[in-house]
């Protein structure tokens, strides 16, 4: 008997770790909005590596409470499946709304009035205010579509199992995620200064756009 349950934990573990990978990396919201957005505004990697890493964290910990509030209330896994399909849908609209920003904003003149201008339409205030939406849609929308499943498989064992999986889920979830982001900038470093300088934003707010499409036909 004790055999088997170890069997049972290891099938688990192995399980959410090749899912996790997996996701991750077959999933471009989870790191090409960071590198646009990080060679468009010059990120350093200890940046880098902190956004990527708050953001990530709070990708993954919202569907863990989501799937955690819907087993304890015993709501039916479809349910939660179609929560997170219109979470996908918000993230889409919201990812195409702050894409057309940073894009229009990316092709404005360049020349400035002299006189001082309303804080609300400062560039910087803008371009701080639209980065701020595309991570919340990116990431806290954003759905972890195969967690909750993992974690109606795992409540199956105890809730214990639910913790490891999850816990094992973020921490690859977060490692792929910033592998893939570090090495994407690194890249981009090699890049001529003057491309990344001139088309930087307007990339971003293309990719950016482009996700939240990809989101709105797959969510």
């Amino acid at each position: 008997m004790e055999a088997n349950i170890t069997a049972v934990w290891w099938g688990l573990l192995a399980s959410t770790a090749l899912i996790a990978v997996v996701h991750a990396a077959a999933g471009p919201d989870h790191y090409l909005p960071f590198i646009a957005i990080g060679m468009a505004r010059k990120w350093s990697r200890t940046k880098a590596f902190a956004v990527v890493l708050v953001s990530g964290i709070a990708h993954v910990l919202s569907s863990v409470a989501i799937g955690v509030v819907g087993i304890a209330a015993g709501i039916g896994l479809e349910s939660l499946k179609f929560l997170e399909g219109t979470r996908g849908t918000v993230a889409g609209w919201l990812l195409i709304f702050a894409g057309a920003l940073y894009l229009a904003w990316s092709l404005r003149p360049r020349h400035h009035h002299a006189h001082a201008e309303d804080i609300a339409n400062d560039p910087r205030a803008q371009r701080r205010g639209i980065i701020f939406w595309v991570f919340v849609a990116v990431i806290v929308l954003g759905p972890c579509e195969p967690l909750i499943p993992l974690m109606f498989v795992a409540v199956q064992i105890s809730w214990a199992a639910v913790a490891a999986a999850s816990l094992l889920f973020l921490i690859l979830t977060l490692a792929m995620m910033e592998l893939f982001v570090l090495t994407g900038l690194a890249g981009i470093s090699l890049l001529p200064k003057r491309l990344t300088h001139h088309l930087g934003n307007a990339f971003a707010g293309l990719v950016i756009i482009g996700l939240g499409i990809a989101l709105m036909l797959f969510a």
